[in-house]
């Protein structure tokens, strides 16, 4: 979601504002950038007010991401940042090799409740769970696909938790209980 697409090679330590706004052209039809998606697939999600980020190794992690492929994804304000990290947790779930525990049966779960908070079946606990599960799977994988595959979900639960807060909240129309 930028008007610029394309192949551009950048030396280390230009900003991400750079990339996106002089390089890139900015987001295009109105849209406001919500924010960028950086090393592929299972890299994280770095929101508008980190766009002065000189793009590095060490800056890239400490805000929950990766350099990765080098690649980026630009995120406009219409999306769904809950939907966004199922999207990308669904591809990790098809890279896993299957040889450990944490990745094979991990990135499915998470898939699994991505998926049920989406559908606004959630409730305030499948957040507990799901980041203790992407803790235990970054942790426990044995290779770098696991290591990284929870970074979607984790970044985009970091900054962007009202969305999954919002998906997840009881109805406000509930009938009221008597006593």
């Amino acid at each position: 979601k930028i008007n610029n697409t394309g192949l551009v090679e950048v030396p280390m330590g230009v900003t991400l504002k750079d990339i996106v706004f002089d390089i890139g052209g900015g987001v295009p039809r109105k849209k406001k950038f919500k924010a960028v998606q950086t090393g592929g697939p299972s890299g994280g999600c770095i929101p508008a007010q980190h766009l002065d980020l000189p793009i590095d190794y060490e800056s890239l992690e400490a805000l929950g991401s990766i350099m990765g492929s080098g690649g980026l994804v630009i995120i406009d304000d219409s999306t769904s940042m809950p939907e966004f990290a199922k999207f990308f947790m669904d591809f990790c779930v098809d890279e896993s090799c299957g040889k450990c525990v944490p990745c094979r049966v991990g990135t499915t779960q998470i898939y699994k409740i991505l998926d049920k908070i989406v559908r606004g079946e959630g409730t305030p606990d499948d957040l507990v769970k799901l980041e203790k599960l992407c803790d235990t799977v970054v942790k426990g994988s044995l290779c770098g696909l696991g290591n990284s595959a929870p970074n979607p979900v984790l970044s985009t639960l970091r900054y962007f938790r009202d969305e999954y807060e919002a998906l997840v909240q009881p109805n406000a129309e509930a009938e009221p209980t008597t006593a």
